[in-house]
């Protein structure tokens, strides 16, 4: 699977999310997800992407940004912890954790389910809005995408 760049300019502008090549079968299902997505999280309206048939959405600005078909984070191995959302299984880097990381962006992955997605989570949300945008995304991800391994 070829990387995923995910390019956000400056607050006001349009979120870009360019796409990893995938799988007929994670394509349709990259697809079922962003038809599935809600139309606010985290109390935030949904905002424009760039490309309009990107594999990922937007919400709010700064934009909570999700993007479909990524990559295993390098920080992630098979020994990792991952925190279950409502059967969901979420991957963060250990350092974006920390107390004195809260102010700045945080990059979740779901690693419990595939397609793999990620969700960029800028500090003006954080600790309290990344909660609640992975609670907000959990019926979309559980109804469109394959569970391959609970998290532990």
């Amino acid at each position: 699977m070829a990387s995923l760049v995910l390019l956000l300019s400056a607050c006001g502008s349009t979120p870009e999310i360019v796409s990893a090549d995938l799988s007929e079968e994670d394509q349709q299902a990259c697809e079922q997800l962003v038809d599935a997505l809600p139309s606010t999280l985290n109390d935030l309206e949904q905002v424009d992407v760039e490309p309009a048939d990107a594999l990922g959405a937007a919400w709010g600005d700064p934009a909570i940004v999700l993007t479909c078909g990524v990559a295993l984070p390098e920080a992630y191995d098979p020994f990792s912890t991952c925190d279950d959302v409502n059967g969901v299984g979420w991957f963060a880097p250990p350092d974006s954790l920390e107390e004195d990381a809260q102010d700045e962006e945080v990059t979740v992955t779901a690693v419990s389910y595939r397609p793999l997605i990620q969700l960029v989570v800028p500090a003006d949300y954080r600790p309290d809005g990344v909660s609640a945008a992975l609670t907000d995304l959990t019926d979309a991800v559980k109804s469109t995408l394959r569970l391959e391994q609970p998290c532990i």
